[in-house]
Protein backbone atom coordinates (compact mmCIF):
# COMPACT_ATOMS: atom_id res chain seq x y z
CA UNK A 1 0.00 0.00 0.00
CA UNK A 2 2.83 2.38 0.85
CA UNK A 3 4.51 1.66 -2.50
CA UNK A 4 1.23 2.41 -4.27
CA UNK A 5 0.95 5.68 -2.33
CA UNK A 6 4.47 6.63 -3.41
CA UNK A 7 3.54 5.89 -7.02
CA UNK A 8 0.44 8.08 -6.77
CA UNK A 9 2.47 10.89 -5.18
CA UNK A 10 4.87 10.78 -8.12
CA UNK A 11 1.99 10.63 -10.63
CA UNK A 12 0.30 13.65 -9.05
CA UNK A 13 3.53 15.64 -9.18
CA UNK A 14 3.99 14.69 -12.83
CA UNK A 15 0.35 15.58 -13.57
CA UNK A 16 0.85 18.95 -11.90
CA UNK A 17 3.63 19.53 -14.44
CA UNK A 18 1.18 18.75 -17.26
CA UNK A 19 2.09 15.11 -17.93
CA UNK A 20 -1.02 13.63 -19.59
CA UNK A 21 0.25 10.06 -19.19
CA UNK A 22 0.40 10.59 -15.42
CA UNK A 23 -3.18 11.86 -15.49
CA UNK A 24 -4.28 8.74 -17.38
CA UNK A 25 -2.53 6.52 -14.83
CA UNK A 26 -4.23 8.33 -11.93
CA UNK A 27 -7.58 7.65 -13.59
CA UNK A 28 -6.67 3.99 -14.17
CA UNK A 29 -5.72 3.51 -10.52
CA UNK A 30 -8.83 5.17 -9.06
CA UNK A 31 -11.58 4.72 -11.67
CA UNK A 32 -13.10 1.51 -10.28
CA UNK A 33 -13.20 2.87 -6.73
CA UNK A 34 -14.77 6.20 -7.70
CA UNK A 35 -17.29 4.72 -10.13
CA UNK A 36 -18.34 2.07 -7.59
CA UNK A 37 -18.89 4.65 -4.86
CA UNK A 38 -20.89 6.86 -7.20
CA UNK A 39 -22.93 3.95 -8.53
CA UNK A 40 -23.82 2.87 -5.00
CA UNK A 41 -25.02 6.40 -4.34
CA UNK A 42 -27.07 7.01 -7.51
CA UNK A 43 -27.97 3.44 -8.56
CA UNK A 44 -27.87 4.38 -12.25
CA UNK A 45 -25.05 3.04 -14.48
CA UNK A 46 -25.14 5.82 -17.07
CA UNK A 47 -25.38 8.59 -14.50
CA UNK A 48 -22.55 7.05 -12.48
CA UNK A 49 -20.32 7.09 -15.59
CA UNK A 50 -21.08 10.78 -16.15
CA UNK A 51 -20.50 11.70 -12.50
CA UNK A 52 -17.28 9.66 -12.40
CA UNK A 53 -16.02 11.55 -15.43
CA UNK A 54 -17.02 14.84 -13.80
CA UNK A 55 -15.11 13.82 -10.66
CA UNK A 56 -11.87 13.35 -12.56
CA UNK A 57 -12.38 16.52 -14.57
CA UNK A 58 -12.85 18.52 -11.38
CA UNK A 59 -9.81 16.82 -9.84
CA UNK A 60 -7.56 17.69 -12.78
CA UNK A 61 -8.84 21.26 -12.98
CA UNK A 62 -7.66 21.75 -9.39
CA UNK A 63 -4.63 19.46 -9.42
CA UNK A 64 -2.27 22.39 -8.97
CA UNK A 65 -3.86 22.98 -5.55
CA UNK A 66 -3.00 19.48 -4.26
CA UNK A 67 -0.74 19.97 -1.24
CA UNK A 68 -0.76 16.38 0.01
CA UNK A 69 -0.60 14.02 -2.99
CA UNK A 70 -0.54 11.02 -0.64
CA UNK A 71 -4.20 11.81 0.15
CA UNK A 72 -5.28 11.71 -3.50
CA UNK A 73 -7.64 8.78 -2.97
CA UNK A 74 -9.45 10.55 -0.12
CA UNK A 75 -9.61 13.78 -2.11
CA UNK A 76 -11.09 12.02 -5.14
CA UNK A 77 -13.69 10.35 -2.90
CA UNK A 78 -14.57 13.71 -1.37
CA UNK A 79 -14.96 15.26 -4.84
CA UNK A 80 -17.17 12.31 -5.88
CA UNK A 81 -19.28 12.75 -2.74
CA UNK A 82 -19.75 16.44 -3.42
CA UNK A 83 -20.67 15.84 -7.06
CA UNK A 84 -23.29 13.29 -6.04
CA UNK A 85 -24.68 15.66 -3.39
CA UNK A 86 -24.82 18.43 -6.00
CA UNK A 87 -26.64 16.11 -8.39
CA UNK A 88 -29.27 15.23 -5.78
CA UNK A 89 -29.73 18.86 -4.85
CA UNK A 90 -30.27 19.74 -8.51
CA UNK A 91 -32.57 16.84 -9.24
CA UNK A 92 -34.19 16.76 -5.79
CA UNK A 93 -35.12 13.15 -6.33
CA UNK A 94 -34.01 9.67 -5.41
CA UNK A 95 -34.35 6.70 -7.74
CA UNK A 96 -35.42 3.39 -6.21
CA UNK A 97 -34.84 -0.09 -7.53
CA UNK A 98 -37.73 -1.68 -9.39
CA UNK A 99 -38.47 -5.15 -8.12
CA UNK A 100 -39.54 -6.10 -11.66
CA UNK A 101 -35.83 -6.44 -12.48
CA UNK A 102 -35.82 -9.70 -10.50
CA UNK A 103 -37.39 -11.45 -13.49
CA UNK A 104 -34.21 -10.90 -15.52
CA UNK A 105 -32.30 -13.52 -13.50
CA UNK A 106 -32.83 -17.16 -14.49
CA UNK A 107 -32.02 -19.61 -11.66
CA UNK A 108 -34.01 -19.78 -8.41
CA UNK A 109 -30.98 -19.31 -6.15
CA UNK A 110 -29.81 -16.35 -8.23
CA UNK A 111 -33.30 -14.88 -8.12
CA UNK A 112 -33.36 -15.13 -4.33
CA UNK A 113 -29.86 -13.68 -3.99
CA UNK A 114 -30.60 -10.88 -6.46
CA UNK A 115 -33.92 -10.16 -4.73
CA UNK A 116 -32.16 -9.80 -1.37
CA UNK A 117 -29.54 -7.51 -2.93
CA UNK A 118 -32.29 -5.39 -4.43
CA UNK A 119 -34.07 -5.11 -1.08
CA UNK A 120 -30.85 -3.89 0.53
CA UNK A 121 -30.06 -1.52 -2.36
CA UNK A 122 -33.60 -0.14 -2.26
CA UNK A 123 -33.29 0.43 1.50
CA UNK A 124 -29.96 2.19 0.96
CA UNK A 125 -31.56 4.45 -1.63
CA UNK A 126 -34.15 5.57 0.91
CA UNK A 127 -31.41 6.79 3.27
CA UNK A 128 -29.96 10.28 3.12
CA UNK A 129 -26.96 10.68 0.81
CA UNK A 130 -24.54 11.09 3.71
CA UNK A 131 -25.70 7.84 5.33
CA UNK A 132 -25.44 5.98 2.01
CA UNK A 133 -21.96 7.35 1.47
CA UNK A 134 -20.60 6.33 4.86
CA UNK A 135 -22.12 2.82 4.62
CA UNK A 136 -20.76 2.39 1.10
CA UNK A 137 -17.27 3.50 2.07
CA UNK A 138 -17.17 1.24 5.11
CA UNK A 139 -18.91 -1.94 3.92
CA UNK A 140 -18.51 -1.99 0.16
CA UNK A 141 -15.14 -0.31 -0.22
CA UNK A 142 -13.49 -1.33 3.06
CA UNK A 143 -12.24 2.10 4.05
CA UNK A 144 -10.93 2.55 7.60
CA UNK A 145 -12.64 4.96 9.99
CA UNK A 146 -9.69 7.36 9.63
CA UNK A 147 -10.06 7.36 5.84
CA UNK A 148 -13.83 7.85 6.08
CA UNK A 149 -13.33 10.71 8.53
CA UNK A 150 -10.92 12.33 6.07
CA UNK A 151 -13.22 11.85 3.07
CA UNK A 152 -16.36 13.02 4.88
CA UNK A 153 -14.52 15.84 6.65
CA UNK A 154 -15.43 14.55 10.13
CA UNK A 155 -13.42 13.70 13.21
CA UNK A 156 -12.85 9.97 13.65
CA UNK A 157 -15.24 9.88 16.62
CA UNK A 158 -17.88 11.74 14.64
CA UNK A 159 -17.44 9.28 11.75
CA UNK A 160 -17.95 6.36 14.15
CA UNK A 161 -21.11 7.92 15.54
CA UNK A 162 -22.47 8.66 12.06
CA UNK A 163 -21.70 5.12 10.89
CA UNK A 164 -23.55 3.74 13.91
CA UNK A 165 -26.55 5.98 13.21
CA UNK A 166 -26.53 5.07 9.52
CA UNK A 167 -26.55 1.37 10.47
CA UNK A 168 -29.56 1.95 12.70
CA UNK A 169 -31.41 3.81 9.94
CA UNK A 170 -30.64 1.02 7.46
CA UNK A 171 -31.80 -1.57 9.97
CA UNK A 172 -35.07 0.33 10.37
CA UNK A 173 -35.51 0.44 6.59
CA UNK A 174 -34.88 -3.30 6.34
CA UNK A 175 -37.13 -4.25 9.28
CA UNK A 176 -40.18 -4.84 7.06
CA UNK A 177 -38.15 -7.31 4.97
CA UNK A 178 -36.59 -9.14 7.92
CA UNK A 179 -38.21 -12.51 7.15
CA UNK A 180 -37.26 -12.37 3.47
CA UNK A 181 -33.67 -11.44 4.17
CA UNK A 182 -33.20 -14.09 6.84
CA UNK A 183 -34.75 -16.91 4.81
CA UNK A 184 -32.33 -19.74 4.00
CA UNK A 185 -33.50 -20.22 0.39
Amino acid sequence: MENETNDVVELVRRAQDGDEQAMAEIITIHKVLISTIIYRMVNDPELSKDLTQETFIRFFLKIDKVKYPEKTRAWLCRIARNIVYDHFRKENRQKTVSLDEVQEVSSDSNINKRYKQMIIQDALQRLKERDRMILTLFYYEGFSMAEIADIMNFSINNAKVRLHRARLKLRDELEVHKDELLSVR
